[in-house]
């Protein structure tokens, strides 16, 4: 008998067929379950071998290759010690009216009517300060609401958290980027209001099975908010007959425990806003400690000292807890209060409990900002790019505490979330203020807080060295940079009216009063939102004349799937000659590398680019010609030598993405990969062209755009791609044509040249 793995592991070589056929004597009897549920998932099938000398060497072979082609899975995290663990508050209380939950309205995002969808969030109808990222959720997980289409033309849904598939995907994402787990959040209401209870048992047992399902761990964080003594005997009843009895939620294998005990957070007792003598609340901390709980206590910032948000007199409560997890959200923004919360509250918080082996677990968050809510200014504590959660965590590393509490996952109403949400201006409704990750100034990710949290997680562990300074990208795609430019919104401009240095400014001076051209920001003009790029200046020379302006400093890697997509409008035919290059890190450019757009026309600013007055899209899959490379800087230019004259061009929508992206949510539908259309004849003789699509599988109507060398143009019509396509050209004037169709799925484009008049 012989233990090999089983086939179904998707490494596994037996898998191969050629190996089973190889190997004939092997021949399978039964299967068995995982031989355990934590690292390595090491499936098996006992075999029936009979082994002759000369089979035996390859056997040994066989086995030895089966036992490399083994794959860890996502490791599991340890459910027995809640310390030394980073954890993230969890609210999973966005509802939607028509998402199937009991509430039937709309719920957090803004205060909603029971069975009604006419309260949808709309304009200062919200209670949610960021916008979360929706293009990782599924259309049965997003509902519609009444706010106006995101930046980029999408409609404004936002999803629900009662759904299985949304807390799966959650739970999917912290075991993807290595976030320990969640303190679940229970409230007042789900003790009052039945239907609201109902709702809540529900999303805490998928929360249970995401935790399970995803290897990660959670436990009950009572919060004592608005609750008012009187309700304490219905709490007790809470923990003990619904969620320890009947949904049995400490018995799951992901439910933490420390010392062998299931935790419980107790969120308030202290505040001067709750509640509960002193005497009161220890009753109730030693009736969950007889329980056999573990009793974590979210205590108020100055709970040591019993001022300010904490009441006096309550030293002896928090004497009774077994960890003590101090709330420090909208209590510092600047770097110098970071580290004086450090010297004057952390240190000696952390000392006071050390003295009475009391756990201590930091509470750490990313930024904060309530004005769609109870209102202030907008992005009141800014997240400084990730720097300030890292400092943050930082600390806690330094003085060599174990544990810590990221406020909070999913918490959209304060501006606190960690998961993904709203990159930039084209990915927030257009008609109300919502906060975007990109809001300091420069492009992060959706994701970029989620990974950062993993990060975090294991400096405090210890499994990465201390630093000051992280190394998280801002960005990992498929969306590398976007902007419109908008303040508060988007990545802004590093320079303004920086001439770049790999080129000297050659024939082009200001539009008006001389010197540089001008190239910054500007409200006169935009494709969306209020501002734009204006870039203007005069061409002095009919020879040779240049001016290349810095506007970005980045660092993107160019794969062969990377885009770069921009919008400008030309004031004037010498405008036209106005467009974006990027430099690499390794001094090539764009505009020499020979890369073209969709339609064909090269990206040097000699070509001329867009449609005077309008705004145009130029489109380009840059990874074509740079691949392999890094983008460095994102430049606007203007290179152009027969004409002289004033030229101003705006841009917008600036992006650099890869085709990950290009799926129909990002674009409308549109895929960007402009694929070859075949012509013939070509060269043609003023006649009629037939156009021939490749692996054309879409039969009705398509759009047929031919554009001339300068730019213009020339047709523009929908045809039937069920019939043969054609082309007329009649009176065209001689040369080269860009012939586009476009299936609003995808693109194809080819070249047509004409020899007609002085051409023949």
């Amino acid at each position: 008998m012989q233990v090999v793995p089983q086939a179904s592991c998707g490494s596994c070589i037996l898998q191969n067929k050629n190996y089973i056929q190889e190997y004939p004597h092997v021949i399978p009897i039964f299967t068995r379950p995982p031989l355990y549920d934590s690292g390595i998932h090491f499936h098996y099938i006992i075999f029936s071998v009979m082994i002759s000398p000369p089979y035996l060497n390859r056997y040994l072979v066989l086995i030895l290759l089966c036992l490399l082609s083994l794959k860890p899975a996502a490791q599991t995290v340890d459910a027995s010690s809640i310390v030394g663990k980073v954890i993230c508050g969890y609210q999973a209380w966005f509802n939607c009216y028509g998402d199937g939950s009991p509430v039937e309205s709309w719920r957090h995002w803004n205060p909603g009517v029971y069975m009604s969808n006419e309260a949808k969030p709309r304009p200062g109808n919200v209670t949610f300060e960021i916008y979360p990222d929706i293009l990782g959720y599924s259309d049965d997980q997003l509902y519609q609401t009444g706010l106006g289409p995101l930046g980029d033309g999408r409609p404004a849904k936002l999803f629900s958290s009662y759904k299985t598939k949304t807390i799966n995907q959650h739970f999917a994402w912290m075991q993807q980027h290595g976030i320990d787990g969640v303190a679940l959040q229970r409230f007042y209401a789900g003790l009052d209001d039945l239907v609201f209870k109902y709702s809540r048992d529900t999303i805490h047992v998928r929360v249970k099975e995401a935790a399970e399902t995803y290897g990660r761990v959670f436990y009950i964080g009572y919060d004592f908010s608005g609750m008012p003594v009187s309700k304490y005997e219905a709490l007790k009843a809470d923990w003990k007959d619904n969620l320890a009895g009947s949904q049995k939620l400490t018995a799951s294998s992901a439910y933490v425990h420390q010392d062998g005990k299931p935790v419980v957070g107790l969120w308030g007792l202290g505040f001067t806003h709750i509640a509960g003598t002193a005497a009161e609340c220890i009753e109730l901390i030693n009736w969950f400690k007889d329980q056999g709980c573990y009793v974590i206590g979210g205590t108020p910032t100055h709970w040591r000292k019993g001022i300010n948000d904490s009441k006096p007199g309550f030293e002896s409560v928090y004497e009774a807890y077994d960890m003590i997890t101090p709330w420090t959200v909208g209590r510092y923004s600047l770097p110098e209060e970071v580290d004086y919360f450090m010297d004057s509250l952390l240190i000696p918080d952390l000392d006071w409990c050390d003295a009475r082996g009391i756990d201590y677990q930091p509470v750490i968050f990313p930024g904060f900002g309530w004005s769609n809510w109870n209102g202030g200014s907008p992005n009141a504590f800014p997240r400084r790019e990730g720097s300030f959660l890292w400092q943050q965590a930082y600390n806690v590393r330094s003085l060599n505490i174990p544990s810590a509490y990221i406020a909070m996952f999913d918490e959209y109403d304060e501006g606190t979330a960690i998961a993904p949400a709203a990159d930039s201006y084209l990915s927030v409704p257009t008609d109300q203020y919502f906060l975007t990750y990109s809001a300091d100034g420069t492009y992060i990710a959706p994701d970029f807080y989620m990974r950062l949290a993993g990060e975090i997680t294991k400096m405090i562990k210890k499994e990465i060295p201390l630093s000051s300074q992280f190394d998280t990208k801002f960005s990992e795609g498929p969306m590398y940079f976007r902007t419109s430019v908008e303040t508060g919104y988007d990545a802004m401009p590093h320079w303004l009216n920086t001439l770049d240095q790999s080129s000297l400014l050659t024939n082009v001076s200001g539009s008006a009063s001389g010197g540089k051209p001008f190239c910054a920001t500007s409200p006169s003009n935009a494709n969306a939102g209020d501002r734009s790029i204006k870039f203007e200046g005069t061409d002095e020379s009919a020879e040779s004349s240049f001016a290349y302006m810095k506007v970005f400093n980045v660092d993107i890697p160019v794969e062969a799937d990377t885009w770069l997509s921009f919008r400008s409008y030309p004031e004037n035919s010498l405008s036209r000659h106005c467009t974006i290059d990027l430099i690499m890190t390794d001094g090539s450019t764009l505009r020499d590398s020979g890369a073209e757009d969709a339609q064909g026309v090269p990206m040097h600013p000699g070509a001329p680019h867009g449609m005077v007055g309008e705004w145009t899209e130029t489109i380009c899959n840059i990874g074509n010609w740079l691949s392999g490379k890094t983008i460095d800087r994102i430049m606007v230019a203007y290179d152009y030598g027969p004409e002289t004259g004033d030229f101003l061009a705006y841009f917008d929508d600036i992006a650099v993405y890869s085709s990950e992206l290009i799926s129909g949510i990002e674009r409308a539908g549109v895929s960007l990969s402009a694929q070859p259309l075949l012509l013939f004849p070509n060269p043609a003789h003023a006649g009629i062209v037939t156009v021939v699509l490749p692996d054309f599988t879409h039969k009705g109507d398509v759009l047929m755009r031919i554009i001339n060398m300068q730019g213009h143009i020339v047709s523009e019509e929908v045809v039937d791609s069920g019939n043969p396509i054609q082309v007329k050209m009649g009176d065209w004037p001689g040369g080269m044509y860009h012939i586009a169709i476009i299936d609003g799925h995808r693109v194809y484009s080819g070249k047509l040249l004409n020899f007609s008049c002085g051409l023949k």
